[in-house]
């Protein structure tokens, strides 16, 4: 495939800005395309006719018949919990760098709701896999009397949850990896590595670039070395803290011809335990109350008494007071909020397309019901913020994505037109000779 196929103006045309009819019929292409080879491995793997079929066959027996429906809705809440957090894993790492940030969006808040119902129950001998697939419902205690609970019992609530999500960002690292393996096995050009190679020295030697851009090729090029040096280990240290361009090692490990086993071994134990554990670690000490107070009197005691340059006026709180409100209503208000959610979920009976509908026709009645209703939908916590910033990289990821997925199927078609007219032409100077 030519180098700068990607560059062509037909291909840097092809976005949902520019030609969305266009993007969205070869998106659907590739999708449609995508899904069917997905479907024709996974039907035709080992594991799926040795392992997986057998077991749905027994799943639908003993669901057909009724028997231990105990055990077969246990089944079912775990292949839900555990589809759940593999899949926001994947979604928060596959893409290149414009994966959706489901740890900010679900899993630190997942560790929050544990931290209060912890602190609630006093104990955590309560059920958290139903904290799935946008459910409001909340933990219940159940009858387990209360107790004290230490920082390392969250730790180990939160800690499954966090590893399964760790284990999905570790294979959406796959994709990169497998793209540059099979172009360098091929003997093909592997743009996306010679890319990576022209921006690191082009902003190695170019003089007018920024200094921003000299770390980051300063950066690349360090991961690089420490891969082609290091191997396992180095993969296992790169991966092994939030990571922003890990993206890179697996463009690289293809691209070096790397065993799978390897890349993805260091990727999962790095990604799937080391980080998460450090992430559970940090985030339970933040959300547990008592470990909360203490971080707060360490930071009262480091913090200056007055904002410097004179932002504080004379009598206002020291930083540090502030700071402890502010935390603490923040969190008083998520507590709240899942409470009124849950007690709205069970009380609601209507499908989501009727709670739509009524919503609509009861805010956009008149224009004093509309401005009562924008004015509700102001964010008044961080977490409302937050939420209104994911839901922009939401979008921007989908249509990331749509762009990505409609260009490369328009290259891979582009790419079997010029194999097919080099064959053509092949067939055709072949059958001269036997004319003349």
């Amino acid at each position: 495939m030519p180098a700068g196929m990607w560059e062509s103006p037909d291909i840097a045309s092809l976005t949902l800005a520019r030609s969305p009819l266009r993007t969205l019929y070869y998106f659907s292409c590739s999708v449609a395309s995508g899904t069917a080879s997905a479907a024709h491995f996974v039907a035709t793997h080992p594991i799926t006719l040795g392992l997986a079929l057998p077991l749905l066959a027994f799943y639908s027996a003993a669901k057909g018949l009724g028997y231990s429906e105990d055990t077969t809705a246990l089944i079912e809440e775990w292949m839900l919990y555990v589809t759940w957090w593999l899949g926001l894993g994947v979604l928060s790492s596959i893409g290149l760098g414009t994966g959706m940030h489901s740890g900010l969006l679900f899993l630190f808040p997942h560790m929050l709701k544990v931290c209060l119902a912890a602190e609630t129950c006093g104990h955590v001998d309560f059920n958290t896999r139903g904290d799935v697939w946008y459910s409001s419902e909340p933990f219940h205690c159940g009858d387990v009397p209360p107790g004290h609970v230490t920082y390392w019992q969250i730790f180990q609530k939160v800690a499954l949850t966090a590893m399964l999500w760790g284990c999905g960002t570790a294979v959406g690292e796959v994709p990169p990896y497998f793209l540059s393996y099979k172009a360098a096995s091929a003997g093909r050009r592997n743009e996306m590595y010679e890319g990576l190679q022209e921006t690191l020295s082009s902003s190695s030697t170019a003089k007018q670039a920024g200094f921003m851009t000299h770390i980051a090729a300063a950066m690349q090029a360090w991961m690089m070395r420490i891969i082609q040096q290091h191997g396992f280990m180095g993969i296992l240290l790169l991966a092994s803290w939030p990571n922003a361009a890990f993206d890179l090692c697996g463009i690289c490990c293809g691209a070096f011809l790397m065993p799978f086993w390897q890349f993805f071994g260091a990727t999962l134990i790095g990604k799937g335990v080391i980080k998460v554990s450090g992430q559970a670690m940090f985030f339970v000490a933040l959300f547990r109350q008592a470990s909360r107070t203490a971080i707060l009197a360490l930071l009262s005691k480091l913090l200056p008494s007055s904002l410097p340059f004179g932002l504080g006026k004379p009598g206002s709180p020291a930083p540090a007071v502030l700071l402890t409100g502010f935390v603490d209503s923040q969190i008083s208000k998520f507590q709240v909020r899942v409470s009124a959610k849950a007690a709205e979920h069970r009380a609601e009976t209507r499908w989501w397309w009727q709670r739509r509908l009524d919503t609509f026709s009861a805010n956009f009645r008149s224009k004093e019901a509309f401005q009562a209703w924008a004015y509700t939908q102001v964010p008044d916590t961080v977490a409302e913020v937050w939420g209104w910033v994911i839901f922009v990289l939401m979008t921007m990821f989908a249509v990331s994505c749509i762009n990505t997925l409609a260009q490369s199927y328009k290259v891979w078609l582009n790419e079997q037109q010029q194999l097919q007219q080099r064959q053509q032409q092949a067939e055709g100077a072949d059958s001269k000779p036997k004319q003349q």
